[in-house]
């Protein structure tokens, strides 16, 4: 009995562009010279842009100063809660929202 294995595809989503056709033949071309077909070089591209946009966004970098700022304010004691903040922590704890019942371990 031979055995056969059933190749998956794990693509499941599509994406259609339209572009000029000077840009498709670049882009066709840039796509050659890394020996990928056209399809491959575009979902290899987005991907590595997608992840360097997204990492820049998802990452913050200070300078010395700011990030001095930061740290003493984080070393230090926090502010007195104001008298909203207050207020709203005891409509919280007492289950004030809208047919809400918290209920706490004690």
């Amino acid at each position: 009995m031979a055995l056969t294995t059933e190749k998956k595809n794990t693509r499941e989503s599509r994406l259609n562009v339209r572009l000029a056709s000077d840009l498709k033949a670049r882009i066709r071309r840039a796509a050659n010279v890394l020996g990928q077909d056209l399809t491959e070089f575009a979902v290899s591209t987005l991907d590595e842009r997608a992840k360097e946009v997204l990492e820049a966004h998802d990452s913050m970098i200070l300078s010395e100063n700011e990030r001095r700022a930061f740290l003493d304010i984080l070393a230090g004691d926090p502010p007195a809660p104001t008298k909203k903040a207050l207020a709203a922590a005891k409509k919280y704890k007492s289950g004030e929202r809208k047919g809400v019942v918290y209920e706490f371990a004690d």
